[in-house]
């Protein structure tokens, strides 16, 4: 069997130590300063215990809505589910296949955890639940809200592609996944960001709207980390859109 490709270690480095490999931090050799995760996991539990609540899965929906990770916890994490992946693949196009799967599992349940706050703030919901059914308000859904959800903040651009009339694109200029994620040279081709477009593919698919996204790095000036989310839909979405008056809106 060939060898397993090494995305992560140093061209001079032996054969052997490649499985181990990992992405190097940004220059200075840490992640960005933010609160120790012990410290966070204890004022966690004195504030569940407090409020006679001994478990973050006995809370309310709607109280862990503004929960936040530290930055240097969500990078780590990251950064080893991309090495996992990595040692298990023999080509670039099997890593970004593989990150694409998991956030695509990731989005379909966002997706669900998006949707039951809604119904959980909305009693009208419960009875009547409502279900998107045109294309623009589906993007600007994932745009905003999907983002925010997922990474604290919507994303920086929804816009058509000139590409054809089935394809939109929705950037992040400064991705938090990935932003300290260091690709070799000779592996520019990658886009670690296959991830978020598989978490934007679940979501997709669970409103309904089957598409393939790819994930593309496009810098621009003031933002070489750049990334575009490439949604290209399925001919039965855009058939449906006709069958609407084309408008999407």
């Amino acid at each position: 069997m060939a060898s397993r490709l090494s995305l992560l270690s140093n061209p001079s480095s032996s054969p052997s130590s490649s499985p181990n490999a990992r992405y190097s931090l940004p220059a200075g050799g840490t992640f960005p300063t933010g609160s120790p995760i012990g410290v966070n996991a204890k004022r966690t539990s004195q504030q569940g215990q407090a409020g006679g609540q001994g478990s973050i899965l006995e809370r309310p929906y709607n109280k862990t809505l503004r929960s936040e990770v530290s930055l240097s916890a969500y990078a780590f994490m990251i950064s080893e589910v991309i090495s996992y992946c990595q040692s298990r693949v023999d080509s670039i196009s099997e890593l970004e296949a593989r990150l694409s799967s998991l956030g695509h599992h990731v989005g379909i349940r966002i997706l669900s955890l998006l949707l039951l706050r809604n119904m959980n703030g909305n009693a009208a919901a419960l009875k009547d639940p409502k279900k998107e059914s045109r294309l623009i308000p589906c993007l600007q859904f994932i745009h905003t809200q999907v983002y925010r959800a997922a990474f604290g903040r919507p994303a920086d651009g929804l816009e058509k592609s000139f590409g054809g009339e089935d394809e939109y694109m929705i950037s992040l200029n400064v991705p938090p996944l990935t932003q300290h994620i260091s690709i070799p040279k000779d592996m520019s081709s990658l886009s670690c960001e296959a991830f978020t477009a598989g978490l934007v593919e679940g979501v997709l698919d669970g409103l309904d709207f089957p598409a393939k996204v790819t994930a593309h790095s496009v810098p621009i000036e003031g933002f070489p980390l750049r990334s575009v989310v490439l949604i290209k839909l399925g001919r039965s979405v855009m058939e449906r859109e006709e069958g609407f008056g084309g408008s999407g809106r």
